[in-house]
């Protein structure tokens, strides 16, 4: 079963770079699956899920996962909503309006990021304001550029990168979630965050725990990713490669992944894929 493609993009302004956004609320039927690309570059994905979820929730489908591209950078984010989906979608939502504008090209300071994440943890209070448990989130943010990849996040969300074939895990989470309201100490303690140089032709993919709890046939997140993109020549197939792998494994749970593979830029001579001037 190959996914549909559906669409949830923000209104933006002419000039804006453009983003796409998918969020459980809008994806709750059963086997329900949307992909979208936001570029010759980039692309999200979201999933209901195959199989009843084993576990007790609030929403049927509680994760999310957004883009923008910019000329400088891309923006990644995804995140996975524990007692309902309020905090996952104001989690991104916040991300989005903050650096989604005019993406950063991988050089956020330290004070920039906990200002980033205490917007964040700002959004969640306002959005779960009621009565009941507290909806809590993972969130991984990444900001991509042709040399650098830039992130931070925290709960159990992964970000892999992949470069000819050698993929591997970045630690992309703390052991608390956002939602928590972890104190300014343990913040800046156990933040996940980093910045690391990265070549044009890799790819970078986050992705929920639906996608790395249901992998077939035993295979490693990494093992997974290296296997999925393979020689795929479009950010599209990609995305639809990596929920597939979800689907076969049986996922019970929603699943959300925002990619960026080889960088793009229009008539620049440039094969990211070969690393050559052609």
């Amino acid at each position: 079963m190959m996914p549909r493609e559906e669409e949830h993009i923000a209104d933006r302004t002419a000039t804006a770079p453009p983003r796409i956004v998918l969020l459980g609320r809008d994806h709750e039927g059963p086997a329900d699956v949307a992909t979208k690309a936001v570029a010759e570059d980039a692309a999200v994905g979201l999933a209901r899920g195959w199989r009843p979820k084993p576990y007790a929730y609030v929403d049927p489908n509680e994760d999310a996962a957004g883009c923008v591209v910019g000329r400088r950078a891309r923006l990644l984010v995804v995140a996975d909503g524990h007692n309902g989906r309020q905090a996952s979608h104001a989690a991104v939502g916040a991300v989005m309006d903050l650096l989604g504008d005019d993406p950063r090209p991988a050089d956020l300071t330290h004070d920039e990021m906990f200002a980033a994440v205490q917007l964040v943890e700002d959004r969640i209070a306002l959005a779960t304001a009621d009565d009941g448990p507290r909806s809590r989130t993972t969130l991984v943010v990444a900001l991509r550029t042709p040399t650098q990849l830039q992130w931070f996040g925290a709960g159990d969300s992964v970000l892999l990168v992949s470069e000819r074939g050698l993929t591997r895990q970045l630690p992309a989470g703390a052991r608390w979630f956002f939602g928590d309201g972890p104190g300014h100490h343990t913040l800046r303690r156990s933040l996940a965050r980093g910045r690391i140089d990265l070549a044009p032709w890799a790819w970078v993919v986050l992705a929920t725990d639906g996608y790395t709890d249901y992998l077939p046939h035993g295979l490693t997140p990494e093992a997974a990713v290296a296997r999925a993109l393979g020689d795929l020549d479009g950010v599209d197939r990609a995305v639809g490669a990596l929920l597939d792998q979800a689907r076969r494994g049986g996922a019970g749970d929603n699943v959300g992944v925002s990619v960026c593979g080889p960088w793009y830029t229009p008539h620049d001579g440039y094969d990211h894929l070969s690393g050559h001037h052609r």
